[in-house]
């Protein structure tokens, strides 16, 4: 416990130099900006989290809606779909083009138009597609699972990016002072020399 406690007063003592130590200005300004990123970083979590609540607030509404208005339906390829595409240096090229079908849509009558077949694709394979009201295609809605993965992601990526600013800011400062010590050090060490050159 006493070796845990002693190891706590040296980082506090590397950190905040006290007033017998030898630090400069310029160490105990790097000093404090050590602590600059933890501080900044905890007063963004707030701001972070409530950026994630709001994205949320305002998907939410828009996942309900589309999931109403949107259904699944099973397409029937009327043609072939596009031909495979092969690579010479990665194989086969998974693509996809709008091809004929046909599907129910909810009204129970049949629909015909174009949807997405992957290539390689065949006459009368079954393609699964989402189609509005009207029966016609849709892209997929938003499902509550993704309104809450873009929440979280959005306020981790705010919080991230605001901690690497901070730290890149942090990094940039403690560069400029090093330059400055070392400057300033050669400039002291230049004068000692020329008292011993020209005593």
């Amino acid at each position: 416990m006493e070796a845990s406690a002693d190891r706590v007063r040296q980082w506090w003592h590397l950190l905040v130099p006290g007033p017998a130590s030898v630090a400069r200005a310029s160490d105990r300004f790097q000093a404090g900006l050590l602590v600059a990123p933890v501080l900044v970083g905890l007063a963004a979590v707030p701001f972070s989290a409530a950026a994630g609540s709001e994205l949320y607030r305002t998907q939410k509404p828009v996942s309900t809606r589309e999931l109403a208005q949107r259904s699944q339906a099973t397409a029937v390829l009327l043609t072939d779909g596009p031909a495979t595409t092969v690579s010479g240096r990665s194989g086969v090229f998974a693509g996809s083009a709008l091809t004929a079908a046909s599907w129910q849509a909810p009204d129970g009558l049949r629909r015909v138009g174009e949807v997405a077949a992957g290539e390689g694709a065949r006459r009368g394979d079954q393609v699964p597609i989402w189609v509005d009201r009207a029966g016609n295609p849709a892209a997929p809605p938003l499902t509550a699972s993704a309104v809450l993965v873009d929440a979280v992601c959005a306020a981790l990526g705010l919080w991230v990016s605001v901690c690497l600013l901070v730290a890149l800011m942090c990094a940039g400062t403690v560069f400029a002072l090093n330059r400055h010590r070392m400057a300033t050090w050669q400039r002291e060490w230049d004068a000692e020399q020329e008292k011993h050159t020209h005593p």
